[in-house]
């Protein structure tokens, strides 16, 4: 028996995306088979939701010692243009300035592989080579077997930079009766996380912005790219037009009847110093600065709290903060699961009713910020280091040179802010001059019902 759409998820953030919008529920709903690729088939939302949908769910987490960290990090100086691309020179100056390791040889890993790509801008043929040999360690007799017996006319990558998903893919391309697509969960992945170990014969793009990327980076063809929007626009929509907001607030101890400032943080890798401007802001908000009714829910992206570049010294302060005019919203994740920040269903529901409702979301530069403008919440983006004046490579202020966030900073209703004085008159002028045209300019994303878009075009295969 043979499934008619394979998704491959081997990060939380893309079970969110095909799973909490429901896409593979709708799927079924078509009539379509619908199968889902996992590193962890005990995972407890996606077991729950795979039963519920009618979904099958299989395991692929392979165990190798040759896509380990050090090779990941080694890659992209034989594959990326590093010192034209803020993102990833940033990732070897930590390697060189930052690091610190008591391991010799990881010091001087970087420095050798800088010079390897040095050598490759003099000689091209190296990433050729290169190129070539990672095919052949992708060859894996596992992903074969797995993908012979879905049998899937369509297999869809989520987070190609994964290895996991990589070898699937390879599989996949290697069958005849098999289309491969490449359908990303984040606008960062194209310019930010370095290049692809395999591609697809076609792909999904969330906009107009993601379509030119894939053709600028990859050299893929107009005809294979369909702009398709962002599937958790929808549960956005449905969510604002249909949830009970004041009984989740009331729940949390938020007034539903009084403004508020959202901030989304991001990691302390990014910005080390944001949950200064956090407390800054709380204290703000309990000394009136910004009216008698302001309130203030603050959200930890879930790399503070879970993997390598969260920080758990942050969390204490942020507890402390959480009184009846601040709250703190920690994401949900799933408890014991092996997939990286896989997150409780209820999770996303929550963030976009309180989202959606917010005077301004402020944070330094993370997805959130495309997902408020979509609710039509304008933006702040905080690229500075509270008080102090930390040195480039460390500064949130970096971020706003990533290729992504340059891009975004162009559309309307995104503000900067560099200081503290800046951030408090912008807070004011917005409290005073809430967004009331409801047409907001945004063309990093296709807004849009998404899920119809793709689920038109899948019924075209």
């Amino acid at each position: 028996m043979s499934i008619d759409i394979a998704y491959i998820v081997s990060h939380g953030f893309a079970a969110r995306m095909v799973t909490q919008t429901n896409l593979l529920g709708l799927l079924v709903k078509e009539g379509k088979k619908v199968a889902l690729i996992c590193p962890d088939k005990n995972d407890t939302n996606l077991k729950e939701y795979c039963f519920n949908e009618g979904v099958e769910l299989h395991e692929f987490n392979p165990r190798s010692q040759f896509w380990t960290g050090q090779y990941v990090e080694i890659r992209k100086y034989f594959l990326e243009d590093i010192d034209n691309n803020i993102a990833l020179k940033e990732k070897h100056i930590w390697a060189t300035k930052y690091n610190t390791s008591k391991n010799p040889f990881s010091h001087i890993r970087p420095r050798l592989a800088y010079l390897g790509y040095k050598l490759t801008k003099l000689f091209p043929q190296i990433r050729k080579c290169y190129k070539a040999r990672e095919e052949k360690y992708l060859e894996n007799a596992d992903a074969q077997q797995l993908i012979e017996g879905i049998n899937p006319k369509v297999l869809v990558s989520t987070y190609p930079v994964n290895f996991s998903e990589a070898m699937l893919l390879k599989a996949g391309n290697k069958r005849k009766n098999t289309k491969t697509i490449i359908h990303l969960l984040s606008w960062d992945n194209i310019t930010c996380k370095g290049h692809f170990p395999q591609l697809a014969d076609e792909y999904i793009a969330w906009g107009q912005i993601m379509r030119d990327e894939f053709m600028e980076y990859y050299k893929i063809q107009g005809d294979k790219i369909h702009i398709c929007g962002v599937p958790h626009f929808d549960l956005h929509a449905n969510i604002i037009k249909d949830r009970n907001h004041a009984q989740y607030f009331d729940l949390i101890g938020l007034d539903i009847n009084k403004p508020y400032l959202f901030f989304g943080m991001s990691s302390p890798r990014f910005a080390p110093k944001e949950i200064d401007i956090v407390e800054w802001l709380a204290f703000e908000i309990n000394n009136n600065s910004f009216g008698n009714d302001m309130q203030l829910v603050v959200r930890p992206h879930p790399q503070n709290v879970q993997g390598n570049l969260a920080d758990v010294s942050w969390l204490p302060r942020l507890k402390a903060l959480h009184n009846g005019r601040v709250l703190v919203d920690f994401p949900i994740f799933v408890q014991d699961s092996k997939m990286l920040l896989s997150m409780e269903s209820q999770d996303m529901e929550n963030l976009s009713m309180i989202l959606s409702k917010s005077l301004v979301c402020l944070n330094s530069g993370s997805t959130l910020s495309i997902d408020s403008l979509v609710t039509n919440v304008p933006v702040i983006i905080t690229a500075f280091d509270g008080a102090e004046k930390l040195e480039y490579w460390k500064s949130a202020k970096r971020l706003i040179d990533y290729p992504h966030l340059k891009k975004f900073l162009q559309i309307n209703n995104v503000s900067v802010v560099h200081n503290y004085e800046d951030l408090k008159k912008q807070i004011i002028s917005m409290n005073y001059n809430p967004i009331q045209d409801n047409n907001i300019n945004l063309e990093v994303a296709n807004i849009g019902f998404s899920s119809t878009s793709i689920l038109n075009l899948f019924n075209g295969y």
